[in-house]
């Protein structure tokens, strides 16, 4: 591999447009030469114009450098990766538009931000099981995200008004009693003192999100313009159309609702039909899809309630029974 990518000086001169690298050491810790050699190994792809990067790297260290890099377009960074501390580092990818990260721990949740918002041409972004040891102070780093196009996130990982601009959005509702955030969250159940984890306790969702500029609730939910399509993933608890409808009160111009429940959570039995309908519902929207919809009243009420309102809706419009 050093040969490959380092020293051989064919190699040296050749252009190197991706590269997609798996990577473990179980003896990682023992082997003094392990961590110099791979940073040399990512230096070395970026002096080459690498475009496409791929690192799928199971318990590995990861130096900060590799966010400086003035060729990279698509960036994918998976499966337990500890990044170094960013506090000497700057981020330096101005030709970045797609951000990948899967199960990635930072020292710092301002790191996290640091890369994020130091990519001023990000149209994709896609964020799942990200944490940090520390959060970031009242006021820290919070930009709007103007290119990103699309994204898939979970909830509260990522500012909504930094995702505002978007087309899509895939939104993962993630563990057990975040429903209920949402809801208090949208319904204005929340203060500024209320923080995550006094509903997700040990959940890696608390963990990830000590921040308060994320964690700051008693601001509204934003107007997504642009979004046109909204999947959203609810993972156990208890499921509310309630925050449905009020999503769906912010993006005036969406076509597209798809819902996937889990097959065992537990819909709020007592939800009142609205004496409103959201702008998109009565003119935008033509797609409708609920995945795993039960047979109980709340479920059929929240259907009726879209079908009977929504002008536009496709004959085709699916809702898939739940096997349980």
């Amino acid at each position: 591999m050093d040969k490959l990518l380092c020293w051989s000086p064919w190699a040296q001169r050749l252009t190197l447009k991706s590269l997609s690298l798996r990577y473990q050491s179980e003896l990682w810790e023992d082997e003094a030469d392990s961590c110099l050699s791979f940073d040399n190994w990512l230096e070395a792809t970026k002096r080459r114009g690498v475009e496409d990067l791929y690192l799928h790297l199971l318990d590995v260290p990861l130096a900060p450098t590799i966010f400086c890099c003035k060729t990279l377009v698509h960036l994918h960074l998976t499966t337990r990766i500890s990044v170094g501390s960013m506090l000497h580092c700057s981020v330096d990818l101005p030709l970045l538009e797609t951000l990948f990260l899967f199960h990635i721990f930072f020292d710092d949740t301002k790191d996290f931000m640091k890369l994020l918002f130091g990519c001023p041409k990000l149209k994709s972004l896609t964020i799942y099981r990200v944490n940090a040891n520390v959060g970031v102070p009242e006021g820290g780093y919070f930009k709007h995200l103007s290119k990103l196009k699309s994204a898939c996130i979970e909830l509260f990982n990522v500012p909504f008004k930094a995702v505002y601009n978007v087309k899509c959005i895939y939104l993962y509702m993630g563990e057990l009693g975040v429903p209920i955030v949402m809801h208090d969250y949208l319904t204005g159940g929340f203060t500024a003192n209320t923080t995550l984890a006094h509903y997700c306790h040990d959940t890696k969702i608390g963990q990830s999100l000590s921040n308060k500029e994320i964690n700051s609730f008693d601001k509204s939910l934003p107007m997504f313009e642009n979004l046109t399509e909204l999947e959203l993933f609810w993972s156990q608890g208890i499921h509310d159309w309630e925050v449905v409808v009020k999503m769906l009160q912010n993006c005036p111009k969406l076509h597209s609702l798809y819902i996937a429940k889990e097959k065992y959570s537990t819909t709020i039995e007592h939800w009142e039909y609205p004496d409103h309908v959201p702008e998109c519902v009565s003119s935008h929207l033509t797609k409708f899809e609920v995945i795993d919809y039960e047979a109980c009243e709340t479920d059929i009420r929240f259907a009726t309630y879209i079908l009977q309102n929504a002008q536009h809706i496709s004959p085709t419009c699916k809702l898939n029974l739940s096997s349980s």
